[in-house]
């Protein structure tokens, strides 16, 4: 009776996930599908320090569902050569221009909205390191602004692949965003010539100790910066007194020396978040996943445990937006690829036989059904996503050998690590590159509980009768 009252329905192949034509028919075997319950509940926050060499976030969002999220860069850059000079008397140079370049590798969100952007130093005494790994929520004390008359960069990020015709000594600037800086800073920087302070990236990063790029609440987009890009610098425009050609001098992150940090700060105030993170209840109707550092949830798939034994031919987890309907927001603030994983005394491990590795790394991350896919939504008309993850031989193995059932935890990974197994000491990445950008992707999902986008657990079995 009890296995009764948890099926939701059966005997209906669902042809959209698995055909029935796929299960040749036997005498005294019958093929049937069924739903089971899933519990959902929406647990916390987590972090991430975002490394130099991937691609950082910047920018600003206003999101009602998800909140505010403000990311700023902080990095050191240094001279290109050591020791290095600026190949003049420094009493004989004429400043031009002092321009920050930083590579542009796309966006997300709704780009038509300008960022404001403005550029500090940080102040000399801050701890900056690059032997540390920042993580988001990590701000430095910062010196004085330094962008060209303390005011802000305004960024159309639609046009970021056009030359900017205000920067001195015009140069091809496709993908590049660049911010103009005052000369009194740029004058501070030929000051410094002496083997003092150019004699090497740590002699020089004793006077800079390092640039903080951070927007006002404007705009409702992230772009995307890399730092080792040789499009990423900041370059010096300089004549001399007795030659008028415009001589150039970059100095640039280095994967080596240069300390780095994004910070990535989220306001949740006004939504419903914090009150789905607090309650108790544990099958909750709204699941918010959003890319690390974000949010997670925890899966209970325990209406398994009365299923009796029989052949599992799929068993899958199926996941449907619930769509935004008082903005245009997802258009533009788009699905992450997420990650399903088992979890024990606050440990990530892989679902157990679900999950292949290869090499140290996860070799069926799409198979297993990371990624969101497309349909048209019943309600309301609208292209929205779905997930469906194939947890077939763990619900097998629960079923026949009674394996330990465990709680799933639903999040979307920027740069996080996975045991293989429980109880192993070494993690692997669960992708690399990293599954999704630090920040880039968000969705609500309908939760257990869910009466029109309900989260279940949908599984094709065979029994014989």
């Amino acid at each position: 009776m009890i296995f009764v009252t948890l099926i939701f329905s059966c005997t209906k192949i669902m042809t959209t996930n698995i055909g029935a034509g796929l299960i040749p028919p036997v005498d005294g075997v019958f093929t049937k599908d069924t739903v089971l319950e899933v519990l959902t509940k929406n647990i916390g926050f987590d972090t991430v320090a975002v490394g130099i060499s991937d691609d950082h976030v910047l920018g600003y969002i206003n999101d009602p569902i998800f909140g505010k999220t403000k990311a700023s860069i902080n990095f050191q850059v240094g001279p290109l050569t050591s020791p290095f000079s600026l190949g003049f008397n420094k009493d004989s140079i004429v400043l031009d221009s002092v321009v920050l370049c930083l590579s542009y590798h796309g966006n997300w969100g709704d780009t038509i909205p300008h960022l404001k952007l403005h550029v500090y130093t940080i102040e000399p005494e801050v701890l900056f390191n690059n032997d540390s790994a920042y993580d988001n929520n990590i701000t430095f004390e910062r010196g004085p602004e330094i962008t060209e008359s303390g005011t802000a960069k305004d960024v159309d990020i639609t046009t970021l692949n056009d030359v900017d015709s205000t920067i001195f000594n015009k140069e091809p600037t496709i993908n590049q965003l660049r911010i103009k800086l005052s000369n009194a800073f740029g004058q501070q920087i030929i000051n410094l010539d002496s083997p003092s302070a150019f004699q090497n990236d740590s002699t020089f990063y004793n006077y800079l100790r390092g640039l903080v790029v951070e927007p006002e609440e404007t705009g409702n987009a992230l772009v995307l910066i890399n730092l080792l890009d040789t499009a990423t610098h900041l370059s010096l425009y300089y004549h001399t007194i007795n030659h008028s050609d415009t001589v150039t001098r970059r100095f640039a992150p280095n994967v080596l020396t240069s300390a780095s940090s994004n910070t990535i700060l989220r306001d949740y105030q006004g939504t419903q978040i914090p009150s789905y993170v607090s309650r108790a209840d544990s099958n909750q109707d709204l699941v918010f996943m959003q890319t690390s550092p974000g949010l997670y949830t925890h899966i209970n798939i325990q209406s398994v445990l009365h299923m009796p034994n029989v052949i599992v031919h799929r068993a899958e987890i199926l996941m449907y937006q619930v769509p935004d309907l008082t903005t245009d927001n997802d258009k533009y603030l788009t699905a992450p690829n997420l990650f399903l994983s088992a979890e024990d005394s606050n440990r990530r491990f892989a679902i157990p036989y679900d999950i292949t590795f290869s090499g140290g790394s996860i070799s069926n991350l799409f198979q297993f059904g990371v990624t969101p896919k497309s349909h048209i939504d019943a309600n309301t008309g609208r292209t929205t996503s779905y997930y469906s993850f194939d947890i077939s031989r763990y619900v097998q193995n629960v079923i026949t050998r009674h394996d330990t059932l465990y709680n799933l935890s639903l999040f979307a990974p920027y740069n996080q690590y996975i045991y293989p197994v429980k109880n192993t000491i070494y993690a692997v990445p669960i992708s690399s590159p990293a599954l999704n950008n630090a920040a880039v992707g968000r969705v609500m999902l309908g939760g257990g509980s869910n009466s029109q986008y309900k989260m279940r657990l949908h599984i094709v079995y065979s029994a014989v009768q």
